[in-house]
């Protein structure tokens, strides 16, 4: 940046892999600093008097891939950015001005000015960047005849597995000499592409087999940056990657890039697409479809994929829950006042303070010149921010150790290392197969070892929702003449136990082995929606000799591949009522859905709130 503009400025990186020892000198000097916003939340406004020189003469705030501040990180950096501005006017006495970069946004102008609560927004959009041609291919794996049962059986036609034609897509690239990003919903199918890949490359292409890596979170930062820089240099041909790679780092020249299922949404795709053919070159970009409803359909109907609109970009910065935790943290930061505040927080400013003083958050403060309306932080947490997680993201984590070298490979949220790092579990890492040996729950760590094994290890769990009240959810606009039953949410609470897990066969996908396994229970809060199904409707599918609980639950899951496509949600952000063995209780006859990001994230009461799906009431 200072060679682009000939500038001898301070610039500085302020995050969390930040050193301690150079953040006394970044506040002290830096003329531009790069951060994000949990730096913003957690360190520059709880501590902004260390900021002072920085936010006393701050002019501009430039905030880049906008478009990706939605859903409940985009309520809480709404608020956020909130603070910074009320701490800015009311303590140092500067308005910055606001500058948006985004793209693959219905309503940028929108979605900006209720992100920061602006009032009025300049649109420029004049495309600049340079770019050639794109070739956009729909890929669905051939299909095969197979048997099922033995010599006896059936045949039933199944299609190629989505994993290995990805693999054999990405090892055709870098033969070729092509770079290529491989995108895939999840970490494990990274590790599996990844895996598969290298595995090819040792048949037809040795020289290139580390050529090829996985970049995805989890990894340390150390691994994550190196990871980057090989990119970017070239002295990398490709990666495996989550979304982490879909914005903000640059990689340098990317020729294509592969698309393993759809990614949630469309303005996902065109902006992991767009990341290649960046230097006005021709790329070509592969969407490969998994044996699944909503990749099929698109598979069968490209035209109501590429007809598509972009999604609105939404953020609900009104949310009570969230504007509480953040009305908590302005307080600490700086006492809350009614009469000014309300500009920065809306009109429910006052209920939320009064809420807040009935939890002992917040006190009056009788001595201030404006005594009735200015509110102190007395909570019980020293730094409130340090409580409100932005990202949805766990704070237990637990550590995976090599046993040969004693070398840190990942840190997992609590929730996947159940999962994934169990006593027995084949883990992998950038492709390379681990034996976990021991999983210590009292030091969250679990220890491993390199093997060279042709299986892979799946645990057998089961999962209860405990429905916790039951508020009707229809909307007061809605008008239905025959409701022939109800649409109910509120609060839940999802408890996974875990009972065993299996050693499968890679090749042949067989179970090898069956093995017990005793982990605590994992529970979080959550929101679930459900549906009663009527007594009606069972009693007419027992008429006709079918399975009403097997049927439910197919309708439960055709739902949850259906909601993409009115929803700016992946598969991974729901999760619904599966039928169990180990079932304690009984079990309503309902459709349920539940969000599977602990505290709830408001996606599941947003089903009920579209209308297309209230059909399914009547």
């Amino acid at each position: 940046m200072k060679k682009a503009f000939h500038t001898d400025i301070n610039v500085s990186i302020y995050d969390g892999d930040t050193p301690r020892e150079d953040r006394l000198w970044i506040r002290d000097n830096a003329r531009l600093l790069i951060t994000n916003p949990d730096m913003l939340h957690v360190s520059v406004l709880p501590c902004h008097s260390q900021f002072q020189r920085i936010l006393s003469n701050l002019r501009y705030i430039v905030i880049d891939e906008a478009h990706s501040y939605k859903g409940v990180f985009g309520c809480h950096t709404a608020l956020i950015l909130r603070r910074l501005k009320r701490i800015c006017s009311n303590i140092y006495g500067c308005h910055p001005t606001f500058t948006f970069c985004t793209a693959t946004s219905a309503n940028p102008r929108e979605h900006v000015m209720e992100l920061a609560k602006l009032d009025n927004v300049g649109l420029i959009q004049n495309d600049g960047s340079p770019c050639g041609s794109k070739y956009f291919l729909l890929w669905n794996p051939p299909l095969h005849m197979k048997k099922e049962g033995g010599s006896q059986g059936s045949s039933v036609t199944r299609r190629s597995s989505p994993i290995v034609e990805v693999s054999y897509l990405f090892s055709e690239m870098v033969q070729h000499g092509l770079r290529c990003i491989a995108f895939c919903k999840t970490r494990k199918l990274c590790e599996l592409v990844l895996s598969y890949t290298r595995e090819i490359l040792e048949v037809t292409g040795k020289e290139l087999v580390d050529s090829i890596c996985v970049y995805r979170a989890g990894y340390i930062a150390e691994d994550r940056r190196k990871i980057e820089a090989d990119l970017f240099e070239g002295k990398l041909c490709g990666v495996a990657a989550t979304n982490a790679l879909e914005l903000g780092i640059d990689v340098g020249h990317i020729d294509a890039t592969l698309h393993l299922g759809f990614p949630g949404s469309v303005a996902s795709l065109w902006q992991q697409a767009g990341r290649s053919g960046r230097r006005a070159k021709q790329s070509l970009a592969i969407y490969v479809a998994f044996e699944g409803p909503l990749d099929q359909y698109f598979m069968k109907s490209p035209d109501k994929l590429f007809g598509k609109p972009i999604e609105h970009c939404q953020v609900d910065s009104h949310n009570p829950k969230v504007l509480g935790q953040h009305i908590a943290c302005a307080a600490y930061e700086h006492p809350i006042c009614l009469q000014y505040d309300e500009n920065h927080f809306g009109s429910t400013l006052d209920s939320i303070v009064t809420t807040l003083k009935d939890k002992g958050f917040l006190v009056n403060n009788p001595s201030g010149p404006f005594s009735s309306t200015m509110w102190n932080y007395i909570g019980p947490e020293k730094n409130p921010s340090q409580t409100v997680s932005i990202r949805a993201i766990e704070h237990d984590k637990y550590k995976v150790i090599d046993k040969l070298n004693n070398r840190l490979l990942e840190e997992i949220e609590e929730s996947k290392a159940f999962f994934q790092v169990y006593e027995g579990a084949i883990y992998m890492h950038q492709g390379v197969n681990y034996l976990v040996e021991e999983f210590d729950l009292s030091s969250r760590t679990a220890f491993c070892r390199k093997v060279d094994v042709k299986y892979y290890t799946k645990t057998r769990d089961y999962t209860d929702i405990n429905v916790l009240g039951g508020d009707f959810a229809y909307l007061p606009a809605c008008k239905t003449n025959h409701l022939k039953t109800t649409a109910q949410a509120n609060s839940c609470k999802v408890s996974t136990k875990w009972f065993g897990f299996h050693r499968i066969c890679k090749s042949s996908s067989k179970i090898l082995d069956t093995v017990e396994l005793r982990l605590p229970p994992y529970s979080y809060d959550s929101e679930a929606v459900w549906i009663r199904i009527p007594r009606s409707a069972k009693l007419a599918v027992e008429e006709r000799k079918l399975e009403f609980r097997g049927g439910s639950h197919a309708a439960s899951h055709t739902l949850l591949n259906i909601l993409p496509l009115h929803m700016m949600c992946g598969a991974s952000d729901l999760g619904t009522e599966c039928v169990n063995p180990h079932e304690t209780r009984g079990m309503p006859e309902r459709i349920l859905l539940y969000d599977k990001h602990p505290g709830g994230i408001g996606l599941a009461t947003q089903v009920i709130a579209d209308s297309r799906l209230f059909r399914l009431c009547e």
